[in-house]
């Protein structure tokens, strides 16, 4: 059954199939509350107050878009006020996707086994540098690299223009680079792809 058949189910009644939705959906959300909170327990918190919010509000979605974007409208907006109210502490992000994976989103994978060692020791740095960055590029970057959402999708989730949504794209990649090659001596394991 699609998503918005279940909604529609939903709001006439059948509340029960919320747990329907639950199921397709909280990973995804917990995976995203993680990389803002690193904290298992403040990220399952954070996802029961973000799915509430969601039945609370399920009258509001409008059949025009994909249920998944408007879900993750509020996940986003969700963890960023989370953010906030936890800005006086330090926030290191780590992604809940393996390692490998992410650093191959945002880096030029290199082959030989002193390359793979290197990337071992420094993806700590990676996470790290990512966490740094103001919430607008790191926001993008989490949706776009670690959620694998589309730059449309982004735009509908943040209320955004294509073009802002790029251009904060862009300036997070060159921004992460710089910094990274601050860091690290060359810089050219970390390389960003020209996406």
């Amino acid at each position: 059954m699609k998503d918005e058949d279940i909604i529609r189910l939903i709001l006439k009644g059948d509340s029960e199939l919320y747990s329907e939705i639950v199921d397709r959906y909280s990973s995804k959300v917990y995976s995203t509350a993680y990389s803002y909170t690193h904290n298992q327990e403040e990220a399952r918190d954070l996802v029961q107050e973000i799915l509430i919010k969601v039945y609370h509000n399920l009258h509001s979605f409008k059949s025009e878009a994909k249920f998944s974007t408007w879900l993750f409208r509020i996940v986003v907006n969700s963890c960023i006020d989370w953010s906030r109210k936890c800005k006086s502490k330090k926030l290191i992000s780590a992604w809940s996707m393996d390692d490998d994976n992410v650093l191959d989103s945002i880096t030029t994978k290199s082959d030989g086994p002193e390359d793979a060692l290197l990337r071992q020791e420094h993806k700590e740095l990676v996470r790290t540098t990512v966490a740094s960055l103001p919430e607008i590029y790191k926001t993008v970057l989490i949706l776009y690299y670690f959620e694998e959402l589309q730059v449309q999708e982004i735009c509908t989730i943040l209320d955004s223009p294509r073009k802002t949504i790029e251009t904060r794209l862009y300036r997070a990649k060159k921004v992460l680079k710089s910094l990274l090659e601050q860091e690290l001596s060359g810089g050219e394991l970390y390389e960003l792809q020209n996406q």
